[in-house]
């Protein structure tokens, strides 16, 4: 957070808030969910797609959006779920709840699991298709950093990324893909991605103790590496508001911008505090 608590409490409000967008948020460490509850994320792949609203329920009950205006290549930070069968939708931004939506699917959600939906537009006649994938927040070895990659290019396909020293993630990965997870040693890597005669190159830091998911994408042409922390920055992600229908999460009003206030409060709760401090160390 690079919130400084000196600035006057409207700022540091709004400040808390910038790092709670659709950007995921690396961690140093893996942290999983405990007993009890399971965490997901969705990720939007699909190129073509403008930005969409999500909708989420317990299975049999009342849809409503917990998030909106998510665009190609957001993924978004862990939400807490009770285990479960849940339904997801995805509609166009601002689209009204009777949109039919274009994608909807059924997920059952496990207790100390985390997961990730990954929507693609490789469903039949290109329609959306969302693939449900388990996080593996395990320790990896020691001095080790675990990868996959999923590839989220769909004009430029299929892609390879390797490393230096002859070290492949993936060779010729399909659209909509996902690889098992790699262990590989802590430090740099740099990369290169190729996909037909497009060649790009990304440098990825790999920290000891982490999982991550290296999201490939396409901009103008261009392949893109984008890596996501898999395992919450937090220890207890933000209830995602489907089990009560009220909160933070009913419609209108983002899950995470709840968060990010509540992260505002709790700036200003400290900040005399803070001015009592400096007032002593002068």
């Amino acid at each position: 957070m690079r919130t400084r608590l000196l600035l006057r409490p409207a700022a540091v409000i709004a400040a808390a808030l910038l790092p709670l967008s659709l950007t995921p948020i690396a961690s140093a460490t893996v942290t999983a969910p405990g007993p009890g509850v399971g965490w997901i994320r969705v990720g939007h792949l699909s190129p073509k797609v403008p930005p969409v609203d999500i909708y989420f329920a317990p299975f049999g009950q009342a849809e409503k959006v917990v998030i909106r205006k998510a665009g190609y290549g957001a993924v978004t930070p862990y939400s807490s779920l009770d285990p479960g069968k849940y339904t997801l939708s995805m509609r166009p931004a601002d689209a009204a709840a009777s949109t039919p939506a274009a994608l909807s699917a059924t997920i059952d959600v496990t207790g100390q699991t985390a997961y990730s939906l990954l929507v693609f537009a490789n469903g039949p006649d290109n329609s959306l298709k969302g693939d449900l994938v388990k996080d593996d927040l395990t320790a990896p070895a020691a001095g080790k950093g675990r990868v996959r990659v999923v590839e989220g290019s769909a004009a430029i396909a299929p892609v390879s990324v390797a490393g230096p020293q002859g070290m492949s993630l993936v060779k010729d990965s399909a659209y909509g893909a996902t690889s098992p997870y790699q262990d590989v040693a802590e430090g740099r890597w740099p990369l290169e991605l190729t996909g037909g005669t497009v060649k790009s190159t990304a440098d990825v830091d790999v920290k000891a103790g982490t999982s991550t998911t290296l999201l490939i994408t396409e901009n103008s042409g261009a392949l893109k590496a984008n890596p996501i922390s898999d395992g919450a920055a937090l220890p207890s992600p933000p209830k995602l508001g489907v089990e009560t229908g009220g909160g933070g999460t009913a419609p209108g009003t983002p899950w995470w911008l709840t968060f990010g206030v509540l992260a505002g409060f709790l700036l200003l709760a400290m900040w005399p505090l803070a001015k009592r401090r400096a007032a002593r160390a002068r």
